[in-house]
């Protein structure tokens, strides 16, 4: 079984390398959302936030109806999707919109300086070219960002939304982040039930609870897809920038925690330390098993 695993998961050490790939060279091109310069070039809006794209829509339209429904700690998708979603209310197409706020990080425009404004100029280009040649705002897919219709509301108050585009146009559902604990619910075809038994695999054959297995097979999931869509073996520029904030999230540890651990003997000991902590297991189980055996990583 070990082998089958370290071939089906391998690419997830793309993943967990990145940060410290960024931090070796001083970063990723383009700006986090709010810096400036006075060069003329691609930027994007790498650290923007649910609530500051949303102010930029506003400030775009020059009316203050956009709204910001669910954000991200609020929602999850019913895909298990490693990116993080929210729901906004969008004035201009009067339709409620489920966005990835890995997508919008990633969106690359032109100008002097980046900011959320120029984030969401280049949104709503983006969303008339989709409106101009399909009709219909939304990538087709779901992948990015979809029109979504109110569901229902659930016996805590939560609004649930189910999507236009993703599923082969049945539609995740996006409702609230504790509302799918049972993850046996989530297994209703083929590919689900495939993808929670490679994660009970993993938790069982390298002693980590469920949750933080499925985090790390979605983690390599992602990447898998990234690496199929560039055609390659290296991930984007782009791509790598996407994933930061997951990386953050599954491993406990900061993009600074990184950046030090480079160049420090101990900041690399405390990362060791913060990354099995977060992970539910030893740091000798993590340095001297998951990452050698499970993702290809010698430290």
């Amino acid at each position: 079984m070990k082998n089958t695993l370290i071939e089906t998961t391998k690419k997830s050490l793309l993943a967990l390398t990145v940060l410290a790939t960024l931090a070796s060279c001083g970063g990723g091109g383009g700006g986090g959302g709010g810096g400036s310069t006075s060069t003329y070039g691609a930027y994007n809006s790498s650290f923007a936030t649910a609530q500051g794209f949303v102010n930029g829509l506003n400030d775009v339209d020059g009316f203050s109806d956009n709204e910001l429904v669910k954000d991200i700690y609020d929602t999850d998708r019913s895909d298990w999707d490693a990116e993080d979603y929210f729901v906004i209310y969008d004035a201009e197409y009067e339709e409620y919109v489920a966005v990835s706020l890995q997508y919008i990080r990633t969106i690359t425009y032109y100008d002097y300086y980046s900011s959320n404004f120029n984030l969401a100029t280049e949104f709503r280009d983006i969303q008339d070219d989709h409106d101009f040649f399909d009709g219909l705002i939304g990538d087709g897919f779901g992948d990015d960002y979809e029109i979504v219709d109110y569901e229902y509301t659930d016996t805590f108050g939560e609004d649930h939304y189910r999507g236009f585009d993703s599923d082969g146009g049945f539609g995740y559902l996006y409702e609230d982040a504790d509302a799918t604990t049972d993850v046996s619910l989530m297994a209703s075809d083929k590919e689900k039930s495939a993808f929670f038994k490679k994660a009970a695999d993993v938790s069982i054959a390298y002693s980590i609870d469920m949750k933080t297995s499925l985090s790390l097979v979605t983690l390599g999931s992602k990447v898998e897809k990234m690496l199929d869509r560039s055609s390659g073996d290296q991930l984007t520029e782009e791509d790598q920038l996407a994933l930061v904030t997951d990386i953050e999230k599954v491993t406990g540890a900061s993009f600074s925690d990184f950046n030090e651990a480079t160049s420090d003997a101990t900041a690399k000991e405390d990362l060791v330390a913060t990354i099995a902590a977060k992970l539910g297991t030893t740091a000798d189980n993590l340095e001297n098993r998951l990452l050698p055996e499970l993702f290809g990583i010698e430290l």
